[in-house]
């Protein structure tokens, strides 16, 4: 096969780890790949790694903007007139529905959803605006895969498409070999996400704030990642006075983010507006690390066998609570990590997503 992966932007995160573990799956069969997307990304770096063909698209990006729009599909348009795939694959909202658009069924074309942008807890004019133009590019779509239930329950009742091309699979990650933390009086807490919108990083801090002192001195909080929220929630960590406590470590490589999680990690927390089926909570569960999260998006699904707690509502006392439950009591921990394990082993692995998005793009191409 000749797959054209077409994605908007390429720094890094959940949906270009997505297309990274699919391109390097599709390359050690011998298809063909190549990959679009925004320049000077994480993505790009990777491509080159694996041996898969980038095209850059400098127009590519979250602006809507006519002019860089028709730019980006005329890029669009050169890349597939020298590719000549037999199958595009568009992912995120934007490439996903440039893509669609432009292509209108002359290649079979697969849309994956890492979350509607239209779901719940996004903002208002997206969740007017987004499900009529998804329902247009719908007629296009050859197939629509969706990573969580939630996704799927949500394209079902804004009728995106028509079922019998809705399609599950949920993200999965690699099994991580058994790794012996170094014994340690203190217990280390990971904040793993961009710091931007949906993720919410200052909800723990306010809930930290209101922990015991015993306890929050038996804790250090690790928050990686930046983004535009960097500077309010340095300023947040200094007016709740937890300099001595929390570690803004900044943007890391993902295998290094990989490496702490195994060999550092106690307990693993993600505070959400909203989410697809976030890769960052199964590389921790994967890694034996049990979870607090919001009860948003697919995270319900990815709890769903264990291995964590869910918080309502951004209550900042129930984040409080499942802080103070998890780290005083080790063995709870334990227990819900080797659930967490145990779970994405058997429901979350990366090999039954490639194989299930591998049947997805055999049954399009027979049609």
């Amino acid at each position: 096969m000749r797959i054209f992966f077409f994605i908007t932007k390429s720094e890094q995160g959940g949906a270009q780890t997505h297309v990274a573990q699919l391109a390097r799956f599709f390359i050690s069969r011998n298809d063909d790949v190549m990959i679009m997307s925004a320049p000077g990304g994480w993505l790009e770096k990777e491509a080159q790694k694996m041996g898969a063909s980038f095209a850059p698209n400098a127009f590519l990006g979250n602006s809507a903007n006519p002019l860089r729009l028709v730019r980006a599909t005329q890029r669009l348009s050169q890349a597939l007139k020298s590719f000549r795939p037999d199958l595009v694959t568009c992912h995120s909202t934007v490439a996903g529905l440039i893509g669609r658009f432009f292509i209108r069924n002359r290649i079979p074309t697969i849309f994956t959803a890492h979350g509607w942008g239209f779901t719940q807890g996004a903002p208002w004019l997206r969740r007017r605006l987004l499900p009529f133009l998804e329902r247009l590019a719908g007629r296009f779509s050859s197939q629509i895969i969706c990573v969580s239930h939630n996704d799927l329950d949500l394209a079902q009742r804004q009728h995106i498409a028509p079922n019998n091309t809705l399609t599950l699979i949920h993200n999965g990650v690699e099994l991580q070999a058994e790794s012996l933390k170094k014994p340690s009086d203190v217990v280390h807490i990971f904040f793993v996400g961009r710091l931007a919108p949906p993720k919410i990083p200052s909800l723990l801090l306010t809930a930290f704030s209101q922990l015991d002192p015993e306890l929050q001195h038996r804790t250090h909080i690790t928050i990686i990642g930046n983004g535009p929220d960097t500077h309010q929630l340095a300023l947040d960590i200094q007016s709740h006075n937890l300099s001595g406590f929390v570690e803004l470590a900044g943007a890391l490589p993902h295998d290094q983010v990989l490496e702490r999680l195994k060999a550092e990690a106690d307990l693993f927390v993600l505070l959400s507006n909203w989410e697809g089926f976030p890769y960052s909570i199964l590389e921790a569960m994967s890694a034996g690390v049990p979870v607090i999260a919001s009860r948003v998006g697919g995270i319900p699904e990815a709890l769903a066998y264990g291995g964590g707690i869910l918080i309502d509502n951004h209550d900042p006392d129930q984040i409080t609570r499942a802080l103070a439950q998890l780290i005083h009591d080790p063995s709870l921990r334990s227990s819900m990590g080797i659930t967490a394990q145990q779970s994405v082993h058997d429901h979350f692995s990366l090999e039954q997503m490639c194989q299930q998005t591998l049947a997805v793009y055999h049954k399009t191409l027979l049609q």
